[in-house]
């Protein structure tokens, strides 16, 4: 990763153009009308950084949906997938892995009191789905309070809690 701002690549806008007409005829996107989107097709991205097909540089103040936080590109992160990669990509949740048991450890030396379980997910609405269910589950409850406007996932119930 470089030190400073990346530069953008040399321009391609006709690649560009064929990107966005491909996303175009073949993407829907969520939480948008689809008739009045029009996408700006990326080329690449480094840092916080990210750059369009023109050229253009921007510096990106949307953290990718919050799941770049350290930035695109890391080499640190790249590395690290590169290797578990090679090792295990993946494996079914009912079988014990070395690389799934040793996150659940990291990340419960890490939490407070006695909270030594981790339960994984694939995403941030498969989360907010399952802590909905054990909430519910928990309490006898079935209502369960949100920020209006707030984005939870676009599944069954985290798209129910935005309130909108």
């Amino acid at each position: 990763m470089t030190p400073h701002a990346p530069h953008a690549p040399y321009a391609d806008p006709a690649a560009g153009a064929a990107v966005k007409a491909a996303d175009r005829a073949h993407v829907f996107h969520s939480w948008s009308a689809q008739g009045l989107i029009d996408p700006l097709a990326v080329a690449g991205a480094e840092g916080s950084y990210f750059w369009d097909y023109d050229g253009n540089r921007y510096l990106d103040f949307t953290s990718g949906l919050v799941y770049t936080n350290i930035g695109y590109q890391h080499p640190t992160v790249i590395a690290a997938i590169q290797e578990q990669a090679g090792r295990l990509a993946t494996f079914a949740p009912a079988f014990a892995i070395e690389a799934r048991s040793e996150a659940a450890r990291l990340i419960a030396e890490r939490t407070p009191g006695d909270l030594d379980k981790i339960f994984f997910t694939n995403g941030g609405a498969e989360a907010v789905e399952n802590a909905v269910r054990m909430a519910r589950l928990h309490t006898g409850r079935t209502k369960v309070l949100s920020a209006y406007r707030s984005y939870h996932g676009a599944t069954s119930t985290a798209i129910n809690l935005t309130g909108d």
